[in-house]
């Protein structure tokens, strides 16, 4: 089964996403997946460039290690300063820099193609406006099919781009791209990437399917909450937790939610291997 995964899909989802990662960790336990193209949005590029790295463990020790200091989402005390009352941002960049050193981007390079989406505005809409209108997309995901959601889109000039880790020669500038993907003001601040607005890729499509190249191949899709909409295929393969959680993304106080996910995806990762390996041998009979 392991073997037959040419593509990989990552779901959004901020420290949720540490269930991908023990996930990803009990398959490689058994064998080290090999994708050739991984599509991933928001905190799960992380996740997806820690499996490229093998620095799984190593990610998800920095991750914890960031927050376990942080006690409050907000910091009231630093309304009136300089500094931003959200302590997400420097401490999302500082877990990144440690995590992905000059040596790991060199590995990104020599490794599948990873393909992290984020959300375009437009130049001529404020920064505000821009904001409400992304959140009011995110609202209306529902209606996703619908051509008036398309024109919707269109009018305010919202777009999706997918960029490559292939683009990025430092670590600034990788953690710049993952930054971007994950731009969700007033959590971060308001990102530029090369020149344009950015907002949260997860705003356009939180399981970025339109990231991999047209021709199909066996597509392993790793969701980070239960009952996720998806798009079913004989192609598609789809894992998602077996508990439903209640954790906010962008919840940077218990660094203990990291371990119970963690924790969580090894478990889901070990059923998943078990029950392909119950498959394979009900083939072969």
């Amino acid at each position: 089964m392991l073997e037959e995964i040419k593509y990989l899909v990552l779901q959004g989802g901020g420290i949720r996403c540490a269930w991908q990662a023990g996930f990803v960790a009990a398959l490689e336990s058994e064998k080290p997946i090999l994708p050739c193209v991984i599509s991933a949005v928001s905190a799960s590029s992380a996740v997806a460039c820690a499996i490229v790295c093998r620095r799984l463990e190593f990610a998800v020790y920095c991750f914890k290690a960031a927050i376990e200091s942080n006690k409050r989402n907000i910091g009231l005390t630093r309304i009136f300063t300089r500094d931003s009352a959200f302590p997400h941002a420097e401490i999302y960049r500082t877990a990144l820099l440690q995590v992905f050193d000059q040596a790991a981007v060199n590995k990104l390079h020599a490794g599948p193609d990873i393909q992290i989406l984020v959300t375009r505005t437009s130049a001529k809409l404020p920064r505000y406006s821009g904001l409400v209108i992304g959140l009011s997309l995110c609202a209306c995901r529902a209606f996703r099919t619908r051509q008036g959601y398309r024109r919707f889109e269109a009018q305010f000039g919202f777009s999706r781009e997918f960029i490559s880790v292939r683009n990025c020669n430092t670590p600034a500038e990788l953690a710049d791209v993952i930054l971007a993907s994950s731009c969700s003001p007033p959590f971060t601040p308001w990102y530029s990437l090369h020149g344009r607005p950015v907002l949260d890729g997860g705003l356009s499509e939180s399981v970025p399917l339109s990231g991999l190249p047209e021709k199909q191949g066996k597509t392993l899709v790793l969701l980070t909450a239960k009952g996720t909409s998806t798009k079913h295929s004989p192609e598609l393969v789809y894992a998602e937790p077996s508990e439903d959680f209640r954790i906010s993304s962008w919840d940077y106080t218990d660094a203990g939610q990291i371990d119970y996910l963690y924790a969580l995806g090894k478990k889901d990762g070990n059923s998943f291997l078990k029950a392909a390996e119950m498959q394979q041998m009900l083939l072969s009979a």
